[in-house]
């Protein structure tokens, strides 16, 4: 009896074994997997990185944000999509648009979480209301070196060819990269040309969309 048993335990495992379990496929939208290099993390069983898992960080400095924290000014607060269509316009060679991580380089980090592919980080930090006070210089320097504003050499600037910058940072409790957006558009650049990713790093993890990290 006892061998038996064995036997028929061991056909079992084996069994177990040779049982494939196939994860159901995550997609971007219904029919699409993957655009411009950013996919979605395909394990059903995936849970968020461990760096976006607190609830209650202490409001001030981490309070919600609101749906358009810049009004009057008329910045379009945008989706994950929003992010992943511009990202492929700019593979695609679209030089008009730029997607910025507007936190501290420390986030940039693997352990930190990583970033989105295609993103450029530009710390807020560089851009903000204490940065044009402190080196208005090197503020302007990153708008006509990477935003494409021009500087007339008579302290006004244009803003015609300037691109569409996507701006996020870690999400609804995130103040960094609103503090760079309201910079800018007391600098000048046109509210059409600012977009607020307000769910930012948090609500890209929870969607298991891909990262990149150091």
């Amino acid at each position: 009896m006892k061998l038996k048993t064995l036997v028929i335990s061991a056909a079992s495992v084996a069994l177990l074994a040779s049982t494939t379990v196939t994860a159901k496929p995550v997609g971007i939208i219904k029919g699409v997997m993957e655009v411009a290099g950013i996919s979605r993390n395909q394990d059903n069983k995936a849970t968020i990185n461990p760096a976006f898992a607190k609830t209650s960080r202490p409001c001030p400095p981490f309070c919600i944000q609101p749906t358009n924290p810049f009004a009057p000014a008329a910045v379009e607060t945008v989706s994950e999509l929003d992010i992943i269509h511009a990202l492929r316009d700019i593979a695609k060679g679209d030089k008009s648009k730029m997607v910025i991580d507007a936190r501290t380089p420390v986030w940039m980090s693997a352990k930190k979480g990583g970033t989105i592919k295609g993103s450029v980080n530009i710390s807020f930090k560089k851009l903000n209301a204490k940065a044009v006070a402190k080196d208005p210089d090197a503020v302007i320097d990153i708008l006509t070196g990477k935003f494409g504003v021009v500087d007339n050499g008579s302290g006004i600037l244009n803003f015609s060819k300037a691109k569409t910058l996507y701006l996020f940072c870690n999400g609804l409790w995130c103040g960094q990269s609103p503090a760079a957006i309201r910079a800018l558009l007391a600098l000048g650049y046109p509210e059409s040309k600012l977009k607020y990713y307000r769910s930012g790093m948090n609500a890209w993890h929870s969607l298991g969309l891909s990262t990149v990290g150091k």
